[in-house]
């Protein structure tokens, strides 16, 4: 939340940078996914690991808040060169903000996390309709490594509560590595489908991320005492 937020903040005040022109990519998605992001930290950040229930008062509170930024948000863009005031960019963020309360309304934490990094992974990768890869590929390498390095964190986050890596030892393996794999692989397919061409050191930069946040967890099971629990989450 504490890099997140000023990011997110200084990227919406900003004359909109070329890559992004370039990337063809619709700016409501890009709306909706960042409030989607933003109102799950800042509800994880108010209500760790608790579920949304509508009928309490702090879901409404963090609701109003979320569209008040929101309305100043666009409003100070019709002070940055290139941008303007756009109805439809709020309506994104609200849509985002509420799909974001609606997923941890039906999931907890871990499952909620875990499908909210994968749509954004998912999007970003093939509803742009620009070749990023190409445009900017040390950027985008860095970006496939980092985005599913967390995404395989959170995912075993979630697997840790059922399984232990000393005591189930090759399944956890097989089930920590399999849907971090398997979002690479549809991702990658979806991609291609979509008509983008084959691009093989985004797909290596992803598997790599993958290996080194399980290789990060493992070493910390290792050294970590074992009079912890086994069954603890992360």
């Amino acid at each position: 939340m504490a890099l997140y937020w000023p990011t997110l903040f200084v990227l919406a005040h900003i004359p909109i940078p070329r890559i992004v022109r370039q990337a063809h990519v619709s700016d409501k998605s890009l709306h909706l996914l960042a409030y989607l992001i933003l109102t799950f930290l800042l509800w994880s950040a108010i209500r760790p690991l608790e579920p949304v229930r509508w009928r309490r008062a702090a879901v409404w509170c963090l609701l109003v808040f979320v569209a008040v930024y929101g309305v100043c948000d666009e409003g100070l863009q019709h002070f940055v060169g290139g941008r303007s005031v756009d109805p439809k960019d709020f309506a994104a963020d609200m849509v985002g903000a509420v799909a974001a309360l609606v997923i941890l309304t039906v999931l907890p934490f871990w499952p909620a996390s875990v499908t909210i990094a994968g749509a954004t992974i998912y999007t970003l990768a093939v509803f742009t309709r620009a070749n990023l890869m190409a445009l900017l590929p040390v950027t985008m390498s860095a970006f496939h490594f980092a985005t599913h390095a967390v995404f395989t964190l959170l995912w075993m986050g979630y697997v840790h509560q059922s399984l232990s890596p000393r005591r189930d030892g090759r399944l956890w393996w097989i089930v920590s590595i399999s849907l971090p794999v398997t979002l690479v692989l549809v991702t990658k397919a979806s991609a291609m489908i979509s008509g983008k061409a084959f691009e093989g050191w985004d797909v290596v930069a992803a598997l790599a991320g993958i290996l080194a946040a399980v290789a990060v967890v493992s070493i910390a099971v290792t050294f970590r005492p074992r009079g912890g629990r086994a069954g603890a989450s992360m």
